[in-house]
């Protein structure tokens, strides 16, 4: 990526997106995503894509053509990633609970890989295994170890405060859920969170592997995700390579302790994706400049709204920012904000508060690329305002091609009833 008046996302003008089509749009750089999947491919034998962090359909084929398996978290995921080319035997569901009873059917008659973060989601599965008399009697759980890590409290899944998984206290009652129904608990699973370190990672494994010795019928150890991400372009990529030294030697232990082999997976989503995404807007406007310890503050509004970025309104999350354009002023004390009519709807904050960066004071028309806007970016956006959700192109080379158009309005009035 080439900054400012030259920026280039491979070999295209970030500009000439713009031009074609429109903005704010989201791209995604091809080469960047295939750097990641071999990346992460070299940790484990058996890779899973954590699909809720950018569910595009080409995102998925290019997964599924790397060997890539998916792991779902709804049933309508389950059903997209089908849709994509996936077979039913290469995708894991991970939830709390099943959203309605033909879910659960669904799992059932698709011989999907159910894996239950609750007590009540395994006594579920058990009770329409039983019922419809079909389906695999295999299932995992997840377990939360009694700790989480996270760079937001609201990214952090494990420990106390999470709703998610069974409590590692609890293990002997999802045991008892399971011989009720004759079930088979084949599969363990943990993950407790983005955000945290290698350390975070060799600990919580540690503990994984204690859960998993107690559980007789044990084939299958996911390790979850949760690599870290850098988001910052300025501070070196956390290198994850060390990882699969950790979790081959954790494996091993396991293996050591059944007598046979035991099949190791990991799920990651951000880390695959981060990276290879931009979310590309406008400046519409420069609002007002305001002294603040020394400094001046100015305001430069786009047209990039926290309805197509949620990250940094929901988890105060840095973005690296560049403005492009012709005859750009000299770089000074910038919050960038957006549209959407909410005080919140700004892309440079820290801790629910506008948070300046140095950047080059824009004028009208110029743009504004945000990177490490492939994860949770275009997946978490919204109609809010009656905003549109805005297209996706991919790109790879010098090639660019739209893989997502632009909603009209009438493809957002389309579900209403009644409407004139």
């Amino acid at each position: 990526v080439l900054k400012g008046v030259g920026m280039k996302i491979e070999g295209v003008d970030v500009r000439k997106i713009s031009e074609e089509y429109g903005t704010p749009v989201y791209a995604y750089s091809m080469t960047a995503l295939r750097q990641s999947i071999e990346e992460i491919k070299q940790l484990s034998p058996v890779t899973r894509y954590a699909m809720k962090a950018c569910s595009n359909t080409r995102i998925l084929k290019e997964m599924l053509d790397h060997g890539i398996k998916i792991d779902a978290v709804s049933v309508y995921e389950v059903r997209r990633a089908i849709k994509a080319g996936f077979r039913p035997e290469d995708i894991c569901f991970t939830s709390d609970v099943f959203s309605n009873t033909g879910d659960v059917h669904f799992c059932l008659e698709q011989s999907i890989f159910t894996n239950c973060g609750t007590l009540g989601m395994l006594e579920e599965y058990g009770c329409a295994f039983e019922s419809i008399g079909r389906g695999s009697p295999k299932v995992s759980i997840r377990i939360n170890p009694g700790e989480g890590a996270g760079h937001s409290k609201k990214t952090n899944t494990g420990g106390p405060y999470s709703k998610h998984g069974i409590w590692y206290e609890n293990l002997n009652e999802a045991r008892d859920i399971a011989k009720k129904y004759n079930l088979i608990i084949s599969g363990v699973h943990i993950h407790i969170g983005s955000g945290g370190d290698m350390d975070h990672l060799k600990r919580i494994t540690g503990k994984l592997v204690n859960f998993a010795k107690e559980f007789n019928d044990l084939e299958v150890v996911n390790f979850g995700g949760g690599l870290p991400y850098q988001y910052d372009p300025d501070l070196p990529q956390e290198d994850i390579s060390r990882y699969k030294s950790i979790l081959t030697e954790r494996v091993k232990v396991l293996e050591d302790h059944f007598g046979r082999k035991i099949v190791c997976e990991i799920e990651p989503g951000r880390r695959f994706v981060a990276g290879c995404g931009y979310l590309i807007g406008e400046v519409r406007a420069l609002n007002h400049t305001f002294e603040e310890d020394g400094r001046r503050l100015n305001y430069v509004l786009g047209n990039i709204g926290f309805c197509h970025l949620l990250r940094p309104m929901a988890y105060g999350a840095f973005h690296p920012i560049w403005i492009v354009g012709d005859d750009l002023g000299p770089e000074q004390d910038i919050i960038v904000a957006g549209p959407v009519c909410e005080s919140g709807d700004v892309l440079t904050q820290k801790d629910e508060e506008p948070v300046p960066r140095r950047l080059p004071m824009p004028k009208a028309g110029d743009l504004i690329v945000v990177g490490g806007a492939g994860a949770y970016g275009f997946s978490m956006s919204s109609n809010y305002n009656t905003q549109p959700l805005i297209p996706e192109v991919v790109v790879d080379g010098g090639q660019c091609e739209l893989t997502r158009r632009r909603q009209t309005l009438d493809d957002i009035l389309r579900e209403e009833i009644g409407r004139s």
